[in-house]
């Protein structure tokens, strides 16, 4: 191993950094993801049994048992349920907003990875192919392959290194890109049925008041 990354020339430091960048957000990532996993449909049931029997102290302790994105919601809703559903929407958007931001972080640095890893890959095989042709011009008469054999190692050394780190780097991309649409689903569909609900509730404790 450390033989190929000497033969690879200078250019396999920024590709060896690339691999480790890659494999660091990759495994963020997904470890994230997971400790933030919950199930929506279960937590929209806890809440909604503890608004049906008119509780919200139940709600609020049913919201802190939550995590990650769907307990960032909860709390956004239940600590606006009282307020119009109008403004009740825009706080739940935003706190929606924030935790999708949360769930992208570091992602571009995966998506530069995939990008920058080949092209490092092609400057390895142009700096290989220099230090050919300053052999070549040097020693016009020399033909031992030998002696051209560190160039051409070069080139396809770091033309292998970058498609090696790009293709494994792409495929981790796409794998949690998927993973947080799912989620951004989850949540909107969590969002809006959590909204409806409490309005709901809202819009029948006054019609109460309004009949009283």
């Amino acid at each position: 191993m450390v033989d190929v990354l000497i033969k690879g020339g200078p250019v396999m430091i920024p590709l060896l950094l690339c691999s480790v960048l890659a494999l660091a957000v990759a495994f963020e990532r997904i470890l994230y993801l997971l400790r933030t996993s919950q199930d929506p449909e279960r937590a929209l049931r806890l809440i909604s049994v503890a608004v049906d029997r008119d509780r919200m102290a139940e709600a609020v302790a049913a919201v802190q048992q939550l995590r990650g994105q769907i307990g960032a919601l909860a709390t956004a809703a239940l600590t606006n349920a009282n307020r119009p559903k109008a403004e009740l929407e825009a706080e739940v958007k935003a706190a929606g907003e924030r935790e999708a931001f949360l769930l992208e972080n570091h992602l571009p640095v995966l998506d530069m990875v995939v990008t920058v890893a080949p092209l490092l890959g092609l400057l390895g095989t142009v700096t290989g192919l220099i230090k050919n042709f300053r052999i070549l011009s040097s020693s016009p008469q020399v033909l031992e392959p030998w002696a051209l054999a560190a160039g051409i190692a070069e080139a396809l050394i770091t033309t292998a290194a970058g498609l090696i780190i790009a293709v494994p780097a792409f495929i981790l991309h796409v794998y949690i890109t998927g993973l947080i649409d799912r989620r951004l689903v989850e949540m909107g569909e969590f969002g809006s049925s959590l909204v409806n609900l409490l309005a709901e509730r809202v819009s029948e404790g006054e019609l109460s008041q309004k009949q009283s």
